[in-house]
């Protein structure tokens, strides 16, 4: 199993973060099957560069600041530097390496924090 390392959404599930896969730090995000009308358990794996990991932890420790220190939500979702945020998830959209089914396990902390939670990729 691989570590969960973030959680940025969350609907019946992970929907996207951050978690590792055979060594690499990649953005996994979960696919919507359009037939069913639901989240699958498929997602898509994307490595990214270190800066980009760091970028995306920047905002992951804001937002754990914010939930763990009980502060308002428009603290967090007013920051101005979510742009970069934004980029580097929309670019990892363009460059999906894997397609994998996933298995959750664990538990995560209230604003979803992964606490010992870690993922099976499956084929």
């Amino acid at each position: 199993m691989e570590k969960v390392i973030t959680i940025f959404d969350w609907w019946d599930g992970p929907l996207c973060g951050l978690a590792s896969y055979k060594g690499s730090i990649c953005i996994y995000e979960r696919i919507f099957d359009e037939i069913r009308d639901e989240w699958s358990d498929e997602y898509y794996l994307t490595p990214i560069e270190e800066a980009d990991v760091n970028t995306l932890l920047r905002d992951w420790n804001r937002w754990r600041d914010t939930v763990q220190n009980e502060r308002p939500l428009d603290s967090y979702y007013s920051l101005e530097d979510k742009a970069n945020y934004l980029r580097i998830i929309e670019l990892s959209e363009q460059k999906r390496a894997y397609k994998k089914v996933a298995v959750f396990h664990g538990r995560y902390d209230k604003g979803y924090i992964p606490i010992e939670y870690y993922v099976e990729w499956r084929e």
